[in-house]
């Protein structure tokens, strides 16, 4: 049986993967299904990519990422360990997830859509003329805006929440020297949350925070996995959605015939978004570790290893998207695209951020057919595409 060591190795410190990561991905999985890198196994064929999501023999990485941080005994720490992104499947988990996943399903999420659209008009309404910063004005804005209409806080709290979510998604970037900033912003998240559970249960509505105190005070959550809910929606909603509409932008603006085809038919834009998320994916890889020793293609791998199903490497596998380096709105017999995870790991929020892009897509297309990209940047984790510069002049 062969040992990971064995396998072709992925360097995500080379120029050749800040480059182009994706093309060097593709490459590396028409050698072997497996390779490794410094972080551990890494999984690139597209089925053993989405197996490895639900594989019941591959937990969350998430408590060894927690001990290669350093994370110290704090109310950050806490708060991980009660968490959903700390359990592996089992009755705890499944319970943890049972009323979201009702509250922000698909339809539970279309309910959210027209707000969506209203708050976007309010961004884009207010968006200055020339070349604007997309970052500042559009993409933090509109995600932070949406989590305070879930908590029924005022837009003023948008900015604090856009900052403090980009600096606590810095867990998954594995890098101790964060550990500080990263704790520190979770404790100002968590205060936060807990002011703004007090207000609401004072005062209930009909918005998401006031649906999970509902299902609180029935017996469906505890106290704390209240909290825990609501501090996890501004975690990974914020910060992922805003470098998802600004990959959106930045990939359907520079095609300027698809831009075009968007503002004549605006049913178009669902396909655009499913087409961006396969060919530049926001998640590249998402973390599991093996429960157990396994054997997965002939390749021995212990327990305790940390695996990495490489959501860029299958997103780019001709042997499931064909010319998988041409951006393609017809691929519509083609595998649906990883990056919200599958099964008991899936994304509970995925509908509800599809949305926001969409939405934000929508509106930018009708409003700026001649919309133009003037400076965009890049930058590639072996975890995450990150949007560093973003700046457009909004032409009608």
């Amino acid at each position: 049986m062969k040992q990971i060591a064995e396998l072709p190795e992925i360097d995500f410190a080379s120029a050749a993967y800040q480059a182009a990561p994706f093309a060097m991905l593709a490459e590396i999985a028409t050698q072997s299904k497996l390779a490794h890198s410094t972080r551990g196994l890494e999984v690139l064929d597209y089925d053993l990519c989405r197996n490895a999501i639900i594989d019941r023999r591959l937990g969350t990485g998430h408590p060894k990422l927690m001990h290669l941080l350093g994370l110290p005994e704090s109310p950050a720490l806490d708060y991980k360990r009660q968490s959903i992104s700390f359990h592996n499947r089992g009755e705890r988990r499944r319970k943890l997830r049972q009323p979201l996943t009702k509250l922000m399903g698909p339809e539970g999420s279309e309910r959210f859509r027209r707000d969506i659209h209203h708050i976007l008009t309010q961004v884009v309404d207010a968006i200055p003329d020339g070349s604007v910063d997309l970052i500042e004005t559009l993409c933090d804005p509109t995600p932070s805006a949406v989590y305070c209409y879930w908590v029924g806080a005022s837009t003023a709290d948008a900015d604090f929440v856009a900052r403090t979510s980009h600096t606590v998604q810095q867990v998954h970037n594995r890098d101790p020297s964060k550990t500080d900033e990263i704790v520190t912003a979770f404790s100002a998240l968590l205060d936060y949350v807990d002011a703004r559970i007090a207000a609401r249960r004072a005062d209930l509505q009909d918005d998401l925070i006031s649906d999970l105190i509902r299902a609180t005070d029935a017996g469906a959550l505890s106290g704390s996995d209240l909290r825990n809910w609501v501090v996890k929606l501004a975690e990974a909603n914020t910060d992922n959605s805003s470098h998802q509409i600004a990959i959106a932008v930045i990939e359907l603006a520079s095609r300027p015939a698809i831009w075009a085809q968007l503002h004549r038919d605006a049913t178009l834009v669902p396909a655009a978004i499913r087409e961006v998320m396969r060919f530049h994916p926001r998640s590249i890889s998402t973390s599991r570790e093996a429960l157990e020793d396994i054997e997965l293609e002939g390749t021995h791998v212990p327990k305790g290893t940390p695996v990495f199903a490489n959501i860029g490497a299958a997103h780019w596998n001709p042997a499931y998207y064909p010319n998988p380096d041409q951006f393609d709105l017809s691929r519509h017999d083609q595998p649906s695209h990883l990056n919200f995870g599958g099964g008991i790991f899936s994304c509970i929020g995925r509908h509800a951020v599809t949305i926001e892009v969409e939405e934000a897509i929508t509106l930018l297309a009708q409003r700026f057919p001649n919309l133009r990209i003037d400076a965009a940047e890049f930058s590639h984790s072996p975890m995450f595409t990150s949007v560093s510069r973003l700046r457009a002049i909004l032409q009608p």
